[in-house]
This record gives C-alpha cells, structure tokens and sequence, in this order.
C-alpha cells in the first residue's frame, strides 16, 4: 500500500463488497452482527443457526484478491482493535485495553 490513494480505493472496494456480495451472505447466514472499521471486521452469530466456518469459506469465495481469516472467542471473551468485548447471556460489556 504504497500509495496515497492505496486506502481509498481498498475502502470503495470493501464497501462494493459489502453491497453487492457480503450483505447476501450475512443473511443468508442468519448474522446478528456486523461491524467493519476498514480492515478489521466483528460478527455476530448464534452458534446454534449459523456454521462459522462455512460462512468463512464462503467470504474466502468472494474474490481471490482477498484472505478473510478468523479468530474467534476465548472463554467469552475477544479483542476487537483496542477493546476487550465479554459476552454475557443478558448483554455484550466492552472495555479499553
């Protein structure tokens, strides 16, 4: 990404994406969640309606371009850029590292 333009143009290809590939999937993958901040993407899912891991490979068959790989919770806990997000049965808690 050596250019100046390099990061504008990767987010109108990541927002053509989303509009016209990835809100399909989300979907039809029955995501509660999903939140990008440029890179770096959250989802939400109910383990009991939604195989992660299908979902995965099917955003790896987008386009060849791209490598979507994943990291998922630890003891219902995981990092999200700067912030440590606890699932709760009744509420999601966040907190600053």
């Amino acid at each position: 990404m050596g250019s100046p333009t390099s990061s504008i143009l990767s987010e109108f290809y990541l927002q053509h994406l989303e509009n016209s590939e990835i809100f399909n999937l989300l979907t039809h993958h029955n995501i509660e969640g999903y939140f990008r901040y440029v890179d770096y993407i959250l989802i939400f899912y109910n383990e009991s309606k939604t195989n992660i891991d299908n979902l995965l490979d099917r955003f790896n068959n987008i386009t060849p371009k791209l490598k979507f790989t994943i990291e998922k919770e630890v003891e219902r806990k995981i990092n999200f850029l700067d912030i440590m997000i606890s699932r709760d049965p009744k509420k999601v808690v966040n907190r600053h590292l």
